[in-house]
């Protein structure tokens, strides 16, 4: 998700885990600061529920974000990407880095050199078809409609929030949110919990098309809810950053699909399926960052 392909992999990694190291330790200033109980020592709550907290240089904040990790992944990669996009030092962003509960192995070695895990994913994809017939990640008791139960769960408690953002999975993940058959079907919420989504090289899109999902969280069998397949597109704006040597490039351009058309904007990077460290220096991506939160 992170690799830099244009460097050797040698200086790669020395300067992925220099970064990461001053993320955590706060050694950097460039680095957006962390409250007391952010990246290096979580409160207990912050501990059961997997999620650390980011915020940008006083009298900054202009946007607070839910961020969410892709498949194989956590946390510590996610505040790697936020801090190559530059959210916080350039355009006042808050992120809450959220993790998903089930443990797996790292995507890839890169991954796996970034950060010593736990590594995670938000939901399996067996069975996905299931759902036709009362099985399935979708179905109440099912791997993603648990995860969408517990971020639910997390907005309640921890937001309002303004925005959300997705990488890969995740972005999976944000656009099932941003959609009532998720906030309101799930949650029972009367409005959409954020006004914009930012989604990143988003990846097994297909999903979004594929699933139903149980209503109102309640039990399996006869007495069940019905399945219901996602309502799109979602009613945000929407930002989808997509990579021009990602081989899930596919998938990203068909998420777009899924929001507003007149409020969803893309821009390509130069890279693959990751937020490199090479993206600060992309003036480009800056400026269409800035034009989306302005249009806000």
């Amino acid at each position: 998700e992170l690799c830099d392909e244009s460097a050797p992999k040698s200086d790669f990694r020395a300067a992925k885990s220099a970064q990461l190291a001053a993320v955590r330790m706060g050694a950097d200033s460039s680095v957006p600061t962390v409250e007391d109980n952010g990246y290096g020592v979580e409160s207990d709550e912050q501990a059961a529920n997997r999620f650390k907290r980011s915020k940008p240089p006083a009298g900054a904040l202009k946007h607070r974000l839910l961020v969410l990790h892709g498949h194989g992944s956590n946390n510590d990669i996610s505040e790697l990407q936020v801090l190559n996009l530059q959210l916080a030092k350039k355009h006042g962003v808050q992120c809450d880095f959220l993790s998903a509960q089930i443990e797996t192995t790292a995507r890839d070695g890169t991954i796996a050199q970034l950060s010593p895990g736990p590594f995670h994913t938000w939901f399996h994809l067996s069975g996905l078809v299931g759902t036709l017939v009362g099985q399935g990640p979708g179905v109440a008791g099912g791997s993603l409609h648990d995860s969408l139960c517990r971020i639910i769960e997390h907005l309640q408690t921890h937001g309002p929030y303004d925005g959300v953002y997705g990488f890969s999975q995740g972005a999976v993940m944000a656009t099932l949110l941003c959609s009532e058959t998720v906030w309101r079907g799930i949650g029972g919420l009367t409005a959409c919990p954020f006004r914009f989504a930012i989604l990143a090289n988003a990846g097994g899109t297909s999903v979004v098309n594929r699933i139903s999902i149980a209503q109102c969280g309640r039990g399996k069998g006869e007495d069940a809810t019905p399945l219901c397949k996602p309502q799109l597109p979602a009613g945000v704006p929407s930002l989808h950053l997509i990579g021009k040597r990602d081989w899930h490039r596919s998938s990203s351009q068909q998420l777009v699909s899924a929001f507003e058309p007149a409020t969803a904007r893309t821009y390509t990077h130069a890279h693959g399926h990751e937020i490199p460290m090479a993206l600060l220096r992309d003036r480009e991506l800056q400026s269409a960052l800035a034009a989306f939160f302005a249009e806000l």
